[in-house]
């Protein structure tokens, strides 16, 4: 089976409508301390990011949740926390996003992960499919909260770190 990859920016085509988004703050805990996964991104642009994920067609906003979590890090054990009820709308490229939800997810930062793989249609991905060229990220980094919104690109998600209690969690 040959695998068909997203093709480079310049000939990207709009979307019509609206594409939907899920995001995610993963993060763990050391000596009380917290930390935070934040993904360097190559795709369409570059800089530092929390992990957003498109929601499919027919596909609940928890099951893209827990699908991005898996192909984009390849974290095996992780734990939704909460919803924050956190929405987003931009425009780019000719397309309008909006992300639906944002939520807080609890991992352990001694699994590996991976970045890099392979970006495909839902329609042509098989559960393993992994590789390492033309993915979104090619990098990622545990950062302390201070660190994290000093690397992050977008002042949104910035302003979600800042805003961020994890007292409960």
């Amino acid at each position: 089976m040959t695998r068909k990859r997203v093709p480079p920016q310049s000939q990207l085509k709009p979307t019509t409508g609206q594409v939907k988004k899920v995001r995610t703050i993963i993060f763990d805990k050391k000596n009380d301390k917290p930390y935070f996964l934040i993904l360097h991104r190559i795709l369409r642009w570059q800089g530092w990011e929390l992990l957003k994920e498109t929601i499919e067609q027919e596909e609940s906003i928890e099951e893209a949740l827990n699908r991005g979590i898996k192909e984009e890090t390849d974290l095996k054990k992780f734990k939704i926390i909460k919803s924050l009820n956190k929405q987003e709308e931009w425009q780019a490229l000719g397309n309008n996003y909006k992300v639906i939800d944002t939520f807080l997810v609890r991992a352990d930062m001694d699994q590996k992960i991976i970045v890099g793989q392979e970006i495909m249609p839902a329609r042509h991905r098989k559960p393993s499919s992994r590789g390492v060229a033309g993915g979104e990220h090619d990098e990622y980094q545990w950062t302390d909260k201070e660190t994290a919104i000093e690397k992050l690109t977008h002042l949104e998600s910035k302003k979600l770190l800042k805003e961020l209690k994890l007292n409960e969690s």
